[in-house]
Order: structure tokens, then C-alpha cells, then sequence
């Protein structure tokens, strides 16, 4: 063999040499549970497994009893590969990953790990979770924004039939002010036909008739006035009580409303970065 081809083999050999002298190295600095390959295109150089997950291969076996991994992928593409397993055959997850060593553009060799991915796994699962809750929260958060809002706007249906409903007892009140002075003033008029009847003597009954007729009435109606209206000044003071009490509870209901929308807005955002953990907890 000429002797620069030789300088090549020897440099070959000696890249692939560091990574074996330092392979217990490289498998300690990975922060979860590991196993390391080192192969070149004839052999496994090194094999180091990790304390959950065993390939159970072989050092010296040859390069094809890893058909279908991501090692003689990266081999013969002299791309970097990688894949993600679940926990079904090593009963935890892991993520493979394989490394081309190259020498002036050819690949000489190829370093895998097989990584744990039982904490990444987990916080798949936990924002996942997370997720679905934050989505049914956001929903019934979503539902009562919507019933307080029909409330609000009932509650204030409420409060404007019930002020229509004060301005029309006031007009009561005032049509009865006036039945109340008529009466007073048509028992006047009974009283002074009267005493012109009486001057009339004997011409003057039939007048008197009516004359009295006319007081009667007026004492009535000044009566039933009288008699309704301590029940209208109560229901007057109930209805202005009510209109009070569903202002005060229409107020209670839109601050509520906002409160409930801001929640609303809090859980939109959870399920929002929960999706986006889930998302980046994804290869």
C-alpha cells in the first residue's frame, strides 16, 4: 500500500480510536439514560448500554444485524437520522439518533445514541392533559360569559318595564289628585246649592234633592281617593325598592360578566400554551 494511503487509513482509524477511548465520556454527559454505538462499515466498534435500555449488541458483530436503525441509515446516507420510539419494546420511550463521521467528505463511520424520552414523554402527556382541561374550562368559561350576559340583558329588560311601571302609578296618582281636588270641589258646589236651596223653601227641594245628591257623591269619591292611596304610596315605595334592588343585582351581573370574560381570556391563553408545549414536546 503507498504510503500516503496508508497516513489516510491510519487517520481514519485514529477519529474513529477518540470516539472509543472517549465513548464512556460521551454516554456520561447525557442528561437522561442512555446506550452508545460506534460502528465503521464492517463492524460494531463499541457498544455501551445504557441502565433501562439494552440493544443486547454485540462488539464485533457485523454492520448488517442493524438493518433497519437509524445507524446504517446515517451510514449510508451520510445524513444525520433520527427517530422516536415508544415504550412497547424497551418499556420506555427513546429518541435515536445517529451521527455520520466523515474524513474529507466519506463517511468512515457512524456514532448512534439511544436516548430516554420518559421525561419528555411524560411532559407530552401532562400538556396533553393539560390541554384538554384548559379547552373545558375555556368552554364552560365561554358558556356562563354567555349566561351572564343574557342575565345582564334581562335584568335590564326588568328595570326598564319596572321604571315604565313607576311613571305609570305616578300618573295614577296624579289622575286621582284630581278626582280627589274635583270631588272637594263638587262637594263646595253640593254644599252651596244647598244653601241656596234652602232660601228657596218650598221652590227650592227638588234642588236640594240634587243638591245633596251631589255632596254624597263628592264624599265618595273624595272617599275611595282616600281610602287607595296609602296602597299606591306602598306600592310606589315597593316598586322603587324593586328598581333599586335590580339595578344594584344588574350592576353585580355585568361586573361578573367582565370577571367571567377575563377568565375566559386567562383559559384561551392556558390552552394556548399547552398546545405550543405539546407542540415543541414533539420531535
Amino acid at each position: 500500500m503507498p504510503k500516503r494511503n496508508k497516513e489516510r487509513v491510519l487517520r481514519l482509524e485514529t477519529q474513529l480510536q477518540q470516539l472509543l477511548d472517549n465513548a464512556e465520556v460521551i454516554q456520561a454527559s447525557y442528561p437522561e439514560d442512555a446506550c452508545l454505538l460506534l460502528i465503521d462499515h464492517e463492524k460494531v466498534l463499541c457498544y455501551l448500554p445504557g441502565t433501562s435500555i439494552d440493544l443486547n449488541i454485540q462488539v464485533g458483530a457485523p454492520i448488517s444485524t442493524l438493518q433497519g436503525t437509524v445507524t446504517l441509515q446515517a451510514l449510508q446516507s451520510g445524513q444525520f437520522e433520527q427517530e422516536e420510539k415508544d415504550s412497547r419494546k424497551f418499556g420506555v420511550p427513546y429518541i435515536s439518533t445517529a451521527s455520520p463521521i466523515k474524513e474529507n467528505g466519506r463517511v468512515i463511520g457512524v456514532l448512534s445514541s439511544i436516548v430516554s424520552n420518559r421525561r419528555i414523554d411524560m411532559l407530552r402527556s401532562e400538556a396533553e392533559e393539560l390541554t384538554a382541561i384548559s379547552q373545558e374550562l375555556a368552554a364552560t368559561t365561554e358558556h356562563m360569559a354567555s349566561v351572564s350576559n343574557v342575565i345582564a340583558k334581562d335584568l335590564q329588560e326588568l328595570a326598564d318595564e319596572s321604571t315604565l311601571l313607576k311613571n305609570e302609578i305616578r300618573t295614577i296618582e296624579h289622575v286621582l289628585s284630581k278626582i280627589k281636588d274635583t270631588a272637594i270641589k263638587s262637594r263646595i258646589l253640593g254644599l252651596n246649592a244647598s244653601i241656596e236651596a234652602a232660601r228657596s223653601g218650598e221652590h227650592g227641594r227638588g234642588f236640594m234633592v240634587v243638591a245633596n245628591e251631589i255632596k254624597k257623591m263628592a264624599d265618595s269619591s273624595k272617599d275611595a281617593v282616600e281610602g287607595f292611596e296609602p296602597q299606591l304610596k306602598e306600592m310606589m315605595k315597593n316598586m322603587e325598592k324593586a328598581i333599586e334592588t335590580i339595578q344594584q343585582i344588574s350592576a353585580h351581573s355585568e361586573e361578573q360578566s367582565v370577571i367571567v370574560e377575563e377568565f375566559h381570556q386567562s383559559f384561551d391563553h392556558i390552552v394556548h400554551t399547552a398546545s405550543e408545549l405539546s407542540k415543541n414536546a414533539n420531535l
